[in-house]
């Protein structure tokens, strides 16, 4: 199956928040307001197509962001030049298709064209989520060390060395 990556539009925000309530507690709930106000901080919001139909979603933040995310803000303490992955979400229909690897493609693409260092993410340790943890291994992020979030979640802080 086709797989192709564009910027989102105002028409995908509902798609945008479907897949993302579809995959709470993975990642953070979000409202519509939310969304908005992280899509204005955000560098780039990606959407996944699979044969032409949106298959997921994933958000770029840049360094130097007003992001009030704490860990956002904890790697802006390590990292002068990365390229923070605030989510992602896949659809449950297109799971296993290569949809967040080719989300992850593109985000190491324009890390590597802004002349950032590293990819950044989190992902949930409590409450556990093994499928990110080993996705995120098999594309080469390292463990940096685990932290309690404000949202009460332990996370993992993971990096992606370019």
């Amino acid at each position: 199956m086709a797989l192709a990556v564009r910027e989102a539009a105002a028409g995908d925000e509902a798609l945008i928040l479907a897949l993302n309530a579809a995959s709470t507690p993975a990642v953070s709930e979000m409202s519509a307001d939310l969304y908005r106000d992280i899509a204005d901080w955000a560098y780039r919001v990606l959407i996944a197509e699979a044969g032409g139909e949106p298959a997921g979603f994933l958000i770029l933040i840049r360094p130097g962001s007003a992001y009030p995310s704490d860990n956002y803000g904890w790697f802006e303490e390590q990292f002068a030049n990365h390229l923070y992955i605030d989510r992602i979400a896949v659809a449950a229909s297109a799971k296993g298709l290569g949809v967040g690897r080719a989300l992850y493609e593109e985000a190491l693409r324009l890390a590597a064209d802004l002349g950032e260092q590293r990819l950044t993410a989190e992902v949930n340790e409590e409450p556990p989520n093994p499928d990110s943890m080993a996705f995120h291994a098999r594309l080469g992020f390292r463990h940096l060390l685990s932290r309690p979030s404000r949202s009460g979640k332990v996370v993992a802080m993971l990096e992606r060395p370019l």
